[in-house]
């Protein structure tokens, strides 16, 4: 058996039949793909293809494999690649991967890993032609709601650093540690604040110890709500060192749970016909366990009126350019993949791939359930080769380019779960005696200094040690304010420079 690979061509819209008929066939993961041909048919291949000349003696690229080596991996980050660097690659797209590898050899790396309840990696056979991931063309002209504009819109990004930075300051986020508890706390707090309704799950893990889930509720309009889930892990695991050692898990996932915070205070000012639920996961580094349990205390009736799941794990680092975003689901999370492929094109620059293999992280337990459900993840172009370790730090996220998942979510969300007409934030009010020196000049420019200087007055108490729970209320209220300011004031320029 002989295989090549090549990049997608454009007008290559029937090259799988055209190879398969020729006595061939491909492995396709989004712009790679892997010829593969009997020895015998090699060469009626290359001709009915068009790939090569028949005369075409530049064989360099042509590997020659026995028979049953070829297999497919999907992997989270590098991992697969860091536990066996003497396999052969032979097509790399970062998540998934084409190896050559004998099969009694693959069935012995894969027989612990069926055994293991937090697999970080698979490898299954290849012998026909398969397609891991495609790429998608984005409408980047797609028309859409200007309420769900100004909604996306709203969304700060300085407000993501703000709490991303909150969840990698926690030395870890191991399910069952303190610190883990300490970040559920937190985030609690922040979704109350925002006015939300929450409530905990406990988790269950192995040997006895046990995790939290948290639920954020914001409650639809309609007689007959459906009901739309936003879901990341909040979890961080550090495999190398054990539990004891740092995890800061910047992008593997404080990544998706400061984006699933972020989209969660945006939404809470707004009405819908359907509800919404936002779910932080805990033990899913042990193997899925917060969404396997969420999953089975679901009621029939609640599985039902689930219409779909959306998933954010590792949304922050660009592995490769151009930067893209996968959109991995199954069949049934099809109409979810559709629409967030328009929101990809809408509200985003960035490349979209979809992949009908879901593979380990919190969707999964919901399509095994029937219920549709899509992971957003960074791009399947490159792979993140610092997580589950200590390496795993602030430095490998991008926020502009996570914000840009952000919004594409957003705007999915909103769209789906039938937004009402958005009424512009609320502007703060000014409570000072008024003969401060920012009262002068713009209004925007007023209010934003008060505030400025609020939080400096703030940081200045803190500095001193002078500190009280009261203070901390006062800090946030502060905090809050000057991020509805902000955005009242880009939702303001964005309607006019729109004529809304």
């Amino acid at each position: 058996m002989k295989v090549e690979l090549h990049q997608a061509r454009s007008g290559d819209a029937t090259l799988t039949e055209r190879v398969e008929k020729a006595g061939g066939w491909l492995v396709e993961a989004g712009r790679k793909r892997l010829l593969v041909a009997a020895n015998a048919r090699w060469r009626a291949v290359r001709e009915a293809t068009s790939l090569h000349d028949a005369d075409d003696a530049d064989d360099a690229m042509v590997q020659d494999l026995g028979q049953g080596r070829l297999h497919g991996v999907c992997q989270k980050g590098r991992l697969f690649q860091q536990a066996h660097p003497e396999v052969p690659v032979l097509l790399d797209a970062g998540r998934y991967l084409v190896v050559d590898l004998p099969r009694s050899e693959a069935n012995r790396i894969n027989k612990p890993l069926e055994q293991s309840e937090a697999p970080c990696f698979r490898l299954f056979p290849l012998r026909e032609s398969t397609r891991l991931f495609r790429q998608v063309a984005p409408r980047r002209d797609a028309a859409g709601s200007r309420a769900v504009d100004a909604v996306v819109a709203s969304a700060s990004q300085a407000r993501y650093v703000t709490l991303l930075s909150q969840l990698v300051s926690y030395p870890t986020r191991l399910s069952s540690s303190a610190e883990y508890a300490q970040a559920v706390d937190w985030a609690e707090s922040q979704l109350t604040t925002a006015g939300l309704a929450v409530d905990r799950q406990q988790v269950s893990l192995p040997g006895g110890a046990s995790s939290i889930n948290l639920l954020a509720r914001l409650p639809g309009q309609a007689a007959s709500p459906r009901h739309w889930l936003v879901v990341a892990h909040l979890d961080s695991v550090n495999h190398q060192g054990g539990p004891s050692a740092p995890a800061p898990g910047a992008d593997d996932n404080a990544s998706g749970s400061a984006a699933l915070m972020l989209m969660a205070e945006v939404l809470a000012g707004q009405r819908f016909d359907d509800d919404l639920s936002f779910v932080l996961f805990g033990g899913e580094e042990q193997g899925l366990h917060g969404s396997r349990q969420f999953v089975a205390g679901l009621s029939a009736a609640e599985r039902g009126r689930i219409t779909g799941v959306l998933n954010m794990d590792m949304i922050g680092s660009i592995n490769a350019t151009p930067a893209a975003v996968l959109l991995e689901g199954a069949p049934l999370s099809q109409d979810m993949i559709d629409g967030l492929s328009a929101a990809g094109g809408r509200f985003t620059d960035l490349e979209l791939q979809v992949s009908l293999n879901p593979f380990a992280s919190d969707h999964v337990p919901f399509i095994d359930a029937g219920i549709p459900a899509v992971l957003t993840i960074e791009g399947a172009d490159g792979a993140n080769d610092a997580i589950h370790g200590p390496n795993d730090v602030l430095a490998t996220v991008d926020p502009s380019y996570a914000m840009k998942i952000v919004a594409m979510n957003l705007g999915f969300v909103a769209t789906s779960a039938g937004l009402h007409a958005v009424d512009a934030p609320p502007l703060p009010e000014c409570h000072c005696r008024g003969d401060e020196r920012h009262h002068l000049g713009d209004p925007w420019r007023q209010l934003e200094a008060h505030h400025e200087a609020l939080l400096a007055q703030y940081r200045r108490w803190q500095g001193q040690g002078v500190w009280s729970a009261q203070l901390d209320v006062g800090w946030r209220q502060a905090w809050q304010r000057l991020e509805l300011l902000r955005s009242r004031r880009e939702w303001e320029r964005r309607s006019r420079s729109t004529g809304r």
